[in-house]
């Protein structure tokens, strides 16, 4: 078996080492053949980096890297030798360095390698004499690629006024290119990002800037594993593991579906994240390897200090235009959650000629990820309360023992009252209440979802709605939440209601559970549970 490359970015070393690569030089190929100018965001760790790299060594000509793959077997290009600038922003001291010194240092250092003199002034004038020199001097057109372009902006959305100096900085930056372009001294741009920002001269002056993201051909499967590579290229391993875990090969490539693959750019075609695939067949288990590489901790603490109700990612109806770019003083969380990968395209509708997009997550590993990072966050918990406490409460649903989710429910929710204070909108009595109890809503809904129950949340019904059904393999539960009531006034509004009326033909046993939340102590007050009887 091929040596997995784990962490490692660099085309050439993966080639000359034989490691195992998923060869995406077909889909490279067509990008040269339909345009010059190109800019493409992606999730992190989705191969952006890896890509970047090959088109690298692809245009400084090195023939011999590519002599066994796709473009170098079955097409007719002829691998000529350009000069090459590469800046990788992701690389850039940021924390401790300017973005300007950081900029001024990279571009002087190519004109260093380069032998070329550039006019030190602004970023501008550098980087425009720079890419000028360098292509009068060669006699031939400048190849420039820019990685992880916005990483000057989305390591600083917390800090506002920084990400704006930052994003002027990168406006002057790309501001030349539109000239250059012009002047015939570029001969391919590839630029790389997470997110697309309004404000950057990159997107509103070159006009001729093809923006691979969302619902493009060309695109689609650029980056990501299809399943169709995945079983070409992993095929000793699925084998290996198969075997050495007792599973059926499909049994094998059903759970590896259920939990990493999912991710679509056009509602289509979907993947499976490279990181999280290599650590896969790496560590032999399945894990939140994505996920846990990067915590989104400003997400959801935005997520809950905005009062979203965390329910509506399961489908998040978008328009083309919110997914497309975003201001930084006005940040638009769907698309936001979308553009860093914690949402994706899962399916597309038409109204004429107009596309609408449809977002969830995209897989087990995100969505389980997504919903234990939003209980810390709502319960104001540590990560290893939260952890035994969900255990305990899976336990007890899944053993019809209500006392045992109960008493853990009082555990988690043990901090709300010394550490949230609602929002100042909610002014009178009534909307404090009718705040608490969605607030409760939100937090039940995410400890059932983390469990990976079957969970539906405020389900309309011809008499009212249920506030929440939960169900596992042997139990159903039926829910109802009341603010400064009563446990039993819960359990008779089931009752009433013929909320178990849908569930009568189900072969799985049948709970009743009333829950009264205290405003004042913002905990569970008192609770109820019946077995409906068939």
């Amino acid at each position: 078996m091929k040596i997995l490359p784990v962490g490692r970015q660099n085309f050439e070393d993966l080639i000359k080492e034989d490691l195992l690569f998923v060869d995406k030089t077909r889909q490279v190929y067509e990008l040269l053949r339909n345009g010059r100018l190109y800019f493409l965001s992606r999730p992190r760790r989705f191969g952006k980096s890896l890509l970047v790299s090959l088109l690298r060594h692809l245009f400084l000509g090195k023939k011999e890297l590519f002599q066994h793959l796709w473009i170098g077997q079955h097409s007719d290009y002829d691998f000529p030798a350009y000069p090459v600038l590469q800046f990788n922003f992701a690389d850039f001291g940021l924390k401790t360095r300017k973005l300007e010194e950081e900029l001024s240092g990279v571009l002087q250092a190519y004109a260093d390698e380069y032998g070329v003199g550039i006019e030190m002034t602004s970023i501008a004038t550098q980087f425009k004499t720079l890419v000028q020199n360098i292509a009068e001097k060669a006699g031939r057109p400048v190849v420039l690629l820019i990685d992880e372009y916005d990483k000057p902006i989305v390591d600083f959305l917390t800090e506002v006024d920084k990400a704006e100096a930052n994003q002027l900085i990168l406006r002057q930056f790309f501001g030349p290119l539109k000239g250059l372009e012009a002047a015939g001294h570029l001969r391919f741009l590839f630029v790389t990002g997470v997110s697309k920002f309004s404000k950057v001269s990159l997107f509103s002056d070159l006009n001729n800037l093809t923006d691979l993201s969302i619902d493009d051909p060309l695109s689609n499967d650029l980056l990501g594993i299809t399943q169709e590579e995945l079983i070409q290229y992993f095929e000793a391993y699925i084998n290996a593991l198969s075997d050495d875990t007792e599973q059926t090969r499909d049994e094998l490539l059903h759970n590896i579906k259920v939990w990493y693959n999912g991710y679509s750019f056009d509602g289509v075609i979907t993947l499976y994240n490279p990181f999280s695939i290599l650590n896969f067949f790496a560590k032999r288990r399945l894990g939140n390897y994505w996920f846990s590489s990067g915590t989104p901790t400003f997400l959801v603490e935005t997520i809950r200090k905005r009062g979203i109700d965390p329910q509506e990612f399961e489908e998040v109806p978008m328009s083309e235009t919110l997914m497309d770019k975003f201001s930084l003083r006005e940040l638009h969380m769907a698309g936001l959650l979308f553009q860093t990968g914690y949402l994706t395209i899962k399916r597309v509708e038409y109204k004429g000629l107009i596309k609408r997009y449809f977002l969830g997550y995209p897989n087990q590993e995100v969505k389980n990820s997504m919903m234990y990072n939003l209980v810390e966050a709502f319960t104001f918990q540590s990560a290893s309360l939260v952890g035994k406490s969900l255990l305990y409460m899976q336990d007890g649903l899944e053993q019809g023992n209500i006392t045992l989710f109960m008493d853990n429910l009082k555990v988690i929710l043990s901090d709300l009252k010394y550490n949230w204070q609602p929002p100042k909108q909610y002014k009178t009595e009534e909307e404090l209440l009718n705040m608490w109890e969605g607030y409760f809503h939100a937090i039940l809904y995410l400890i059932t979802a983390y469990m990976d129950l079957f969970v539906q949340a405020e389900l309309a019904h011809y008499k009212g709605r249920i506030d929440l059904i939960a169900q596992t393999e042997d139990y159903l539960y039926i829910m109802e939440f009341k603010m400064d009531g009563s446990a039993q006034a819960a359990l008779e509004q089931i009752k009433t209601g013929d909320y178990v009326t849908p569930y009568r033909n189900s072969k799985k046993r049948i709970f009743l559970v009333g829950i009264n939340f205290s405003n004042e102590e913002r905990n569970w007050e008192d609770w109820v549970v019946e077995e409906w009887m068939r």
